[in-house]
């Protein structure tokens, strides 16, 4: 800076510290007052000896060279200073390298401490949990410097003391008839799938197995099938993702490599749901209907839910997989990972109902691969838990593939609710949808991030977002982070988001009509997400029930009413 001749304010240093600085440094100087000392500012004839001797440490005194000697010493203090900054800042450097590798050990040794007496113990395949624990180690463990994990409170979800292993029995002496409350009452065609702690309820399930035809079961079922059957699912267990599939950098990762691996080492039991391929489409054909339910009682170790979604050529599936507690006092982490695989012209709608205590942890894994012509339509609910996180992967990798992602959040209290997602085009022709609503009341907070990726094969893409947010409170929060990554040129994509608060002009307008403003918030917050619940009534009544209670506690919060 001093080349280009900018002007330079020098501070006064005492006589004593010049000197003191002078004859400290006086070598540095003597090598670099050549550039600290350009024939602009002045200077009379010098040379880097004289600069160097005794004339420098005299400069305490007054002499005709006084005022830039003034300067040279100032610029050396200046050089002083900043040199002094770099070892203290390579120093600091040093210590929060120090700090987070002390911290990234933690937090692996967190993980070890899950496996070391778990896994393998009961496993699905002693081979998939063996190759659970080799890629534990090799994963990096999530943290909060990572960008798929800067707003996730991992003490809270992860690594606090409520997240340690518990020494409590499994919850094999749960009564049938307290979980059997919590389930849908759906026709007997409907095939239903109910765990416990991770362990498959025959008495409470409706498996089907036939050769060549549908299968819906778990483990022991499977094993009575032939040997395509079981390698298939097995081969599909076998890649986790981010580490086998939808791989990609650290900055556009969902970060749930190291979570995958962890569910690959411990799960006990999985949700296996195969439909062979049909020969054509049979538009006149009812979706088959199957339900996936996941209770935990908070009496166990970290919960394992697996789902493995394979549907062949034209057909059509609608899964609702339900996550719920037994008790409100379930404290457990569940950590689930799920896979749906689409042939070609199949329709797969999946509704991911997140409904546990308010006292739970929550996350997982949902990626979908979707074929030429084929459909996913994913809708998640989120409601409970004190803190859940959904990270959802969709590759649209066959010309004509569709998806579309609905999601409504509702967080009240000190709940934190997290949806992740990623839309990845990789083939021409595609579309995909993206509307997701938040509802966030007293110190609560929502967050999401969606990403759409467009690779530049996959032209004629159309493609939006939209993220739309309610504030109930002045302390609520919502982080909001839509983004399209687009190289393709001929495309039709767009992306927006918007938050506010509810509409005193429309509460005053129902409150005129005779109804009290606890009412009328209350049918407000209840009709802003009906177009992303849309059907859930009449598939899911229990849960859409539970869904319009937690509306209508946000409702009646005392921070809620108290907002404008």
């Amino acid at each position: 800076w001093l080349k280009g001749g900018s002007s330079v304010q020098w501070r006064e240093i005492p006589s004593p510290a010049l000197q003191s600085l002078a004859n400290g440094m006086r070598l540095q100087v003597g090598h670099g007052l050549g550039e600290l000392c350009p024939p602009h500012l002045g200077v009379p004839a010098y040379s880097r000896s004289a600069c160097s001797g005794p004339s420098l440490r005299d400069a305490t005194g007054p002499s005709q060279n006084s005022r830039w000697q003034r300067r040279v010493l100032g610029t050396v203090g200046l050089v002083g200073s900043v040199a002094a900054g770099r070892r203290r800042g390579a120093a600091g450097s040093r210590r929060w390298a120090a700090l987070v590798q002390r911290r990234s050990t933690s937090n692996d040794e967190w993980f070890s401490s899950q496996v070391s007496d778990l896994a393998g113990r009961d496993a699905f395949e002693p081979a998939l949990a063996e190759r659970g624990v080799a890629a534990l180690a090799l994963e990096e463990a999530p943290e909060r410097w990572q960008e798929a994990w800067r707003y996730t409170n991992l003490q809270a979800l992860l690594y606090g003391d409520a997240a340690l292993p518990s020494t409590t029995a499994s919850g094999d002496s749960v009564r049938q008839e307290d979980v059997a409350a919590l389930l849908e009452e759906s026709p007997e065609e409907v095939r239903r799938l109910v765990f416990v702690d991770g362990v498959l309820q025959e008495q409470l399930s409706r498996q089907a197995s036939s050769e060549g035809g549908n299968f819906v079961g778990g483990r022991a079922e499977l094993r009575t099938l032939g040997e395509s059957l079981t390698s298939r699912v097995e081969e599909l267990l076998k890649h986790l993702p981010e580490a086998d599939i939808f791989q990609s950098n650290p900055r556009e990762s969902l970060g749930c490599a190291k979570l995958a691996a962890l569910n690959q080492a411990l799960f006990k039991d999985c949700a296996v749901i195969s439909c062979p391929s049909m020969a054509a489409p049979d538009k006149e054909a009812e979706p088959t209907r199957v339900e996936v339910v996941f209770v935990t009682t908070g009496a166990s170790a970290p919960c394992s839910p697996r789902i493995i979604l394979d549907v062949g050529k034209f057909q059509r599936i609608h899964l609702v997989e339900t996550h719920i507690s037994l008790g409100s006092s379930d404290v457990a982490l569940s950590n689930g990972v799920c896979r749906v695989v689409l042939a070609e012209g199949s329709k797969v709608q999946h509704d991911l109902l997140q409904q546990k205590a308010e006292t739970a942890r929550f996350v997982e894994t949902v990626t979908a691969e979707v074929g030429v012509d084929a459909t996913y339509k994913l809708r998640v609910v989120h409601t409970g838990a004190s803190i859940a996180r959904v990270n959802a992967a969709i590759g649209l990798a066959g010309a004509g593939g569709e998806c579309e992602v609905l999601a409504t959040l509702a967080a009240g209290g000190q709940q934190q609710l997290d949806l992740h997602s990623l839309i990845h085009h990789s083939a021409p022709a595609c579309r995909s949808r993206q509307q997701h609503k938040n509802l966030a009341a007293e110190d609560a907070e929502c967050i999401f991030k969606g990403s759409i990726k467009v690779d530049k094969e996959a032209q004629q893409t159309a493609s939006e977002q939209l993220c739309r947010s309610l504030l109930l409170s002045k302390k609520a929060k919502v982080k909001v982070m839509p983004s399209l990554q687009i190289k393709a040129d001929d495309v039709t994509c767009s992306h927006g988001a918007a938050i506010t608060e509810l509409d005193a002009d429309q509460v005053f307008y129902m409150a005129s009509r005779g109804l009290d403003r606890r009412t009328a918030r209350g049918l407000m917050l209840v009709a802003f997400p009906q177009d992303t619940l849309e059907g859930l009534k009449k598939t899911a009544p229990k849960a859409y029930a539970r869904v319009m209670e937690k509306l209508q506690l946000l409702a009646d919060s005392d921070e809620a009413l108290a907002a404008p």
